[in-house]
């Protein structure tokens, strides 16, 4: 599930795009599409998953060439099978949850001809981590595991050349394969030698709550739009409103929506929260300067 950091950061787009669509920007549509966007991590979720288990049919089916060759080599007809029978990739192919949605949405699904699971396939058959692990006669479910996680950590979650491939297919995807890498990650992890094909896998909400969460972060922060400007101004000494990058703005502005308009968060808890979105989206000088209105915004409603 997305933690609350992450829905942030998708209102704080969403946001950012109302404020830079020009005066009254269409606020429905962007939030469908925020929506939309944060629905559709759980498609790329499932598409990296269904990618490690097309791991296993490539190499299937490279096993199958090689016994069909016209003068197949003894390691050809007697190839090693530890990585086809790694049990992670049993797990895969027996969840219910995966094999259903995949067979709703089969643009989730790959190909034997699909240049990009190959080109990871080579890298990974290449390395010195599956020369390693080819190479152990023991194999046990935790050796699997850890062997399946080391190489989507190393050779399928940095890909660039992947992620431009998913960008192409769905514009939010750009900004959302390292959330939907951390909840593969996550699933691996929680992979036991036991698991079944009922085992549940991700969802992108923990629960309603945080639904109803990102949209009324959404709605809150525009709503109150005017009040967080005149806040900020007075706030931001020796500094021009005009001045202020817009998504730093946007993220003093949410920052300030919460603090008044969300009793029930610890304004603790949301400094902390904006304050690592700025050592993301921020320069250094201005990373400095949202801190700096936050925590002084903060004291004041504290009475410090």
């Amino acid at each position: 599930m997305l933690g609350r950091r992450q829905l942030r950061e998708k209102a704080m787009q969403a946001i950012y795009a109302w404020k830079t669509s020009g005066e009254e920007g269409d606020q429905r549509t962007i939030e469908k599409n925020m929506l939309k966007g944060v629905d559709e991590i759980y498609d790329l979720y499932i598409y990296l998953l269904n990618l490690i288990y097309f791991q296993k049919t490539i190499a299937e089916s490279k096993i199958e060439l090689g016994k069909n060759k016209n003068f197949p080599t003894k390691e050809d007809l007697n190839p090693n099978l530890k990585f086809v029978n790694n049990q992670i990739f049993r797990i895969l192919d027996e969840n219910e949850e995966l094999n259903s949605y995949t067979s709703k949405n089969k643009q989730l699904n790959w190909d034997i001809l699909d240049t990009y699971p190959n080109s990871i396939y080579k890298e990974i058959v290449s390395s010195p981590e599956y020369e390693e692990y080819m190479n152990d006669p023991i194999q046990s479910f935790e050796q699997d595991k850890a062997f399946i996680i080391d190489i989507f950590e190393k050779y399928i979650a940095p890909n660039e050349t992947l992620h431009e491939w998913f960008e192409e297919r769905n514009i939010f995807w750009a900004d959302d394969v390292y959330i939907a890498n951390t909840m593969v990650v996550t699933t691996l992890k929680s992979f036991i030698a036991k698991s079944t094909g009922t085992l549940k896998l991700f969802k992108v909400y923990k629960d309603d709550e945080d639904r109803d969460f990102i949209v009324e972060l959404f709605r809150r922060t525009i709503r109150y739009n005017d009040a967080t400007l005149k806040l900020t101004e007075e706030k931001a000494t020796n500094w021009e409103i005009d001045r202020i990058a817009v998504l730093d703005l946007v993220l003093l502005q949410m920052a300030l929506t919460e603090f008044q308009y969300f009793p029930n968060i610890p304004p603790k808890v949301t400094l902390n929260e904006y304050i690592e979105l700025s050592k993301i989206y921020s320069t250094e000088k201005s990373k400095i300067f949202v801190n700096g209105i936050l925590d002084r915004s903060l004291k004041e409603m504290k009475g410090i």
